[in-house]
């Protein structure tokens, strides 16, 4: 499962773009976080890299965004399978 923080920029202030952040609020897998001016933190916890994607591309469509920065990724998988190898190498 990949963990994206993202930071928004919109072209004014955060505040003027309440249909893009109602967008933001539909989609499950978007917590939204801070804002400061025209740049908002969300994060984004998907099921697998294709609707990650989506969601992104989904971001980036959405009316007054004029960024979309990658603050980390992370993926799930690789560190349940990296602990599971941990543990089976203990046994």
């Amino acid at each position: 499962m990949p963990i994206s923080g993202l930071v928004i920029t919109f072209a004014s202030q955060v505040e003027e773009h309440s249909a893009a952040i109602e967008s933001l609020h539909e989609v499950p897998e978007i917590e939204i976080g801070n804002a400061s001016g025209s740049k908002l933190a969300i994060v984004v916890d998907s099921a697998d890299k294709r609707r990650d994607q989506q969601i992104w591309n989904m971001v980036r469509e959405l009316p007054g965004v004029i960024d979309l920065a990658v603050a980390m990724v992370a993926f799930d998988e690789d560190n349940e399978t990296a602990e599971r190898e941990s543990i089976r190498n203990l046994e």
